[in-house]
Parts: structure tokens; sequence; C-alpha cells
């Protein structure tokens, strides 16, 4: 007599996996297509094992969840929300009275997902809403006043969003995060880099983070 043949019992999808799927599905993606949008950072095959929970995302490399996130059109942070995994994605916080993170100037891009902090300072008094970013460009770098080394620590008030004349910002806009002086000229409002090889910004292509307040520096122009 023939056994009844014994029904495997069907994987258990967790609901990280099931928040990727959704998510793929929102978009109107396939898994090839996600795996193409995420600039060949993921094949379908990774795609497929992660929204069957055979591959977990925290065993993935960071670049490969950061290619994965881009497809989903995900932040980091927004990714860890959605399916409950720990990516290690902090908000923007003070770490202690009267001190605060501080982050890459990117992180302005996506202040919900900063990233890592690379160092913590004492903050300037009387921020509202503080926020301290490393400058890590030449954009600034000149001979005036408003003049700003890259390695520097720029003090920003996120509740100082309305422009005004010789006050230097914050902001992003397609190309990036930027640090600049707020000027107008003949053509319109603009945000201009003290380095004048960098282009002006147009005030109305601009998103403004915030006002620097003060910048932190160890430069010391009698050290060699």
């Amino acid at each position: 007599m023939t056994q009844p043949r014994t029904r495997l019992k069907a994987r258990e999808i967790p609901a990280w996996a099931t928040a990727l799927r959704v998510r793929r599905t929102q978009l109107g993606l396939s898994q090839e297509g996600v795996a193409a949008a995420s600039d060949d950072g993921i094949s379908q095959k990774a795609v497929s094992d992660l929204e069957t929970g055979r591959v977990h995302l925290t065993d993935m490399a960071l670049g490969r969840v950061v290619a994965l996130a881009k497809a989903l059109n995900w932040s980091l942070a927004e990714m860890q929300r959605a399916t409950g995994v720990d990516l290690g994605i902090t908000p923007v916080t003070l770490v202690g009275e009267g001190s605060a993170d501080v982050y890459p100037l990117t992180a302005a891009l996506t202040l919900d997902n900063p990233g890592p902090a690379i160092d913590h300072e004492l903050v300037t008094p009387g921020l509202k809403r503080p926020l301290l970013l490393r400058m890590d460009s030449e954009e600034m770098l000149g001979v005036t006043s408003a003049s700003i080394r890259p390695g520097s620590t720029l003090h920003i008030d996120q509740a100082d969003t309305t422009p005004e004349e010789g006050r230097v910002y914050v902001l992003t806009d397609q190309d990036g995060a930027h640090v600049r002086l707020y000027t107008t000229t003949r053509l319109g409002p603009v945000f201009r880099a003290e380095n004048r090889t960098f282009e002006d910004i147009p005030a109305t292509e601009a998103t403004i983070i915030g006002r620097v307040v003060s910048v932190a520096t160890d430069y010391d122009p009698n050290l060699n």
C-alpha cells in the first residue's frame, strides 16, 4: 500500500522579509527591476533570498543594504522603521547636556538617517535646534571672514531657515549638501561659495537646512 505523501511545511517568511516584498510591489517593481535599480549592488537572486528570509538583511554588507534601500526608494532609516530590523541607524540627537554628535556634511541630505557620528563637541549656546556637521569640502575656503576650512565643525541652528544677506547656511540641492553664503545678484538671490571655482546655486533650487552660527576649528595659522 502506497503511503500518502507528507506535505512539507511551508517556510515561515519573517515580517521584515514581507515588508521588503510589499515595498517592491507597491513600487511596481519586479525582483529583476530592484536588482537593476540597485546599480548592480545586488542580484535578482539576492532579492529573492531576502524576500523569502533565506538570507537575513543584517547578513548583507552595508554597501549592498544601501543599494537595496536606494532601489526601494527608501533611506536606511525608513528601511529600518519599515522592516523592524536594527540597521544601527539613530536620529540626530543631543548626546549630553550642552554637547552633540558631529556628523559628515552629507548627513544634511538625510537627517533622519545621519549614519555614524564622527565626533562630538560642546554646542554653541543659544541654538534652538542644534546640528553639528563636519565641513568636508573646499567650497567655502577663501580669504574673507566667511572662509571655512575643511575639517572645521559647523554649529548650525535648524530653527533659522529664513535667508538673510551675508549669512552662511547649510543647504541641499539635487547635487548634494553645501555650505554657502546667501547674497543677492542682478539675476536674483543665490547661495555663493567663497571658493569661486564653485558655481552659484540659485536660491529657488535650494533647501535650507539651517544657518551656520559658529565654526570650530583646530587650524592654527602659525603651524606649518
